[in-house]
């Protein structure tokens, strides 16, 4: 068995919730690799995001991005879009800012690198440059869903209340 990330709030709990996989693997016969494991860990890195109370993409991964030239060609378009689009959680209205990018990868587009597509190239970087955090989910937080939606695309942000500050955290951009 790979990758499992157990999430608690304290020590008792992560151990508690350890146990209980731990029990549940060995009643299943499934096989864990003790000498890849890390336990009670308050940071790790997991499909190249940051777990530390919140989530962050990698920095290895947005230095990538960061680091990434203007395309000149529409596969170095398609190549941009797709790690960006990894982290598009991250990113408020992701679809709307891509779109003069996305434009050129529809057939029969020529491909024309101009004004519209230096913003939209530009502002993902920023986006991603920014060091972008999210709250992660949590079951028995009040949460809400806003949307908005124009002529140039639609957008959405997963929201939860926190039991701390009694104020709205992102939790995930659509």
């Amino acid at each position: 068995m790979d990758d499992i990330v157990i999430l608690a709030k304290n020590e008792s709990e992560a151990i508690d919730r350890l146990k209980n996989v731990l029990k549940v693997s060995s009643d299943y016969g499934l096989e864990i690799n003790f000498d890849k494991c890390q336990f009670l860990h308050r940071k790790i890195e997991f499909l190249d995001h940051i777990i530390e109370n919140k989530l962050f993409p990698s920095p290895s991964k947005t230095k990538s991005v960061v680091h990434n030239p203007e395309p000149k060609t529409t596969k170095e378009v398609k190549r941009f879009l797709g790690l960006t689009g990894y982290f598009r959680k991250f990113i408020p209205a992701y679809s709307v800012i891509s779109k003069p990018l996305s434009d050129l990868l529809r057939k029969d587009t020529p491909f024309n690198f101009d004004v519209k597509q230096k913003a939209s190239f530009d502002e993902l970087k920023r986006f991603l440059c920014q060091k972008p955090v999210l709250d992660i989910y949590r079951q028995n937080c009040e949460t809400e869903i806003h949307t908005d939606v124009s002529i140039d695309g639609l957008a959405a942000v997963l929201l939860q209340r926190s039991p701390d500050y009694n104020s709205l955290h992102p939790i995930y951009y659509i």
